[in-house]
């Protein structure tokens, strides 16, 4: 269910990452071998309701269930508990076999968007480098992926 958001072809035509708003907050991402039709990434709880929790998750420094050290020097509220909403998108191939992947986390004191380059290998996608940044609103993806959603607001 849900709709397409963006869909982005890596440069060597091998992949295609999707960002598939399916709620009003979540993993959007699919990344999906052009070759064999095999998900490498799938959204966290699609993974997971099917078996395959491996494919719901990247590996390498990122948020999970403990906050980045780096989240925490810019605002050490920023915890688990206080998370309101969290996405994960892609923003297109920075390499035929590297995606640019950005985590975006709202907390009850503004924004925090973890831009990651997530390389695949094999059957799986992994964080090769990120930087954290405070943002002063949502991204244009959390934004249309909040159109007609109760939770948006101007």
């Amino acid at each position: 269910m849900g709709y397409l958001l963006d869909a982005f072809f890596s440069p060597d035509n091998k992949y295609v990452a999707i960002n598939n708003r399916r709620a009003n907050a979540g993993d959007y991402l699919w990344v999906i071998s052009l070759r064999n039709g095999q998900a490498i990434k799938m959204p966290d709880d699609v993974a997971e309701d099917l078996g395959k929790k491996e494919a719901g998750t990247i590996a390498g420094d990122h948020w999970s269930d403990q906050s980045m050290p780096e989240i925490l020097a810019l605002c050490p509220t920023c915890t688990r508990d206080d998370l309101r909403h969290s996405f994960l998108f892609s923003t297109g191939w920075k390499s035929a076999g590297e995606l640019k992947v950005v985590e975006e986390f709202e907390f009850s004191k503004g924004w925090i968007a973890a831009n990651n380059v997530c390389r695949i290998t094999g059957t799986s996608l992994s964080v090769a480098e990120h930087k954290v940044a405070k943002e002063s609103r949502p991204s244009e993806l959390v934004r249309r992926a909040w159109t007609w959603s109760p939770f948006h607001s101007e």
